[in-house]
């Protein structure tokens, strides 16, 4: 797998289905990160996904099997704390350690940015938590609302809301 920072709209397309995909849908032979059956609509439009690429402050990395973008994760800066997130991988390649060579490389890319690592996952989503978790990520006890304001989709059900995980280098 290569994986290459986005700089460009090239491929914005299979990009966007890539994170709806992974994020919303409903098929694939190692699917276990889909929130599906928590939140309806698109974890992503194609205006945010360009604001994201062209923002100052982040860095789209793209995870190429070929020619073919199969896994992304977002790093954005704040101060001294890193954020990841939009981090998916196509459906069919979950559970065959995709995602955990993407996250390796984007948390060695994103050192010299700060001095801690943070991720929010939808706090249902206990299996997603937990793979943060043996990768070294801690909760914080911080729990947010999920966002319903930043169109990344609506609740299906009550009380959803984000826990913070944090991993200090």
């Amino acid at each position: 797998m290569q994986f290459c920072i986005q700089y460009n709209l090239e491929g914005l397309d299979r990009i966007l289905s890539l994170i709806n995909g992974a994020y919303r849908g409903t098929t694939g032979a190692g699917r276990w990160t889909s929130e599906h059956h928590l939140v309806s609509g698109d974890r992503i439009d194609r205006e945010s996904l360009i604001s994201l690429i062209e923002h100052p402050d982040s860095e789209l990395i793209v995870g190429y099997d070929d020619t073919i973008a199969v896994s992304c994760i977002a790093i954005k800066q704040h101060l001294s704390v890193v954020e990841f997130g939009t981090f998916a991988v196509a459906p069919d390649l979950q559970g065959m350690g995709f995602g955990s060579r993407l996250l390796s490389y984007a948390e060695s890319h994103a050192q010299p940015y700060g001095n801690r690592y943070q991720v929010c996952v939808v706090s249902q989503n206990t299996d997603l938590i937990h793979f943060y978790e043996r990768r070294g990520y801690v909760r914080t006890g911080e729990m947010l609302p999920y966002p319903v304001d930043q169109n990344v989709g609506k609740p299906k059900i009550a009380d959803i809301s984000l826990t913070v995980l944090e991993k200090n280098l």
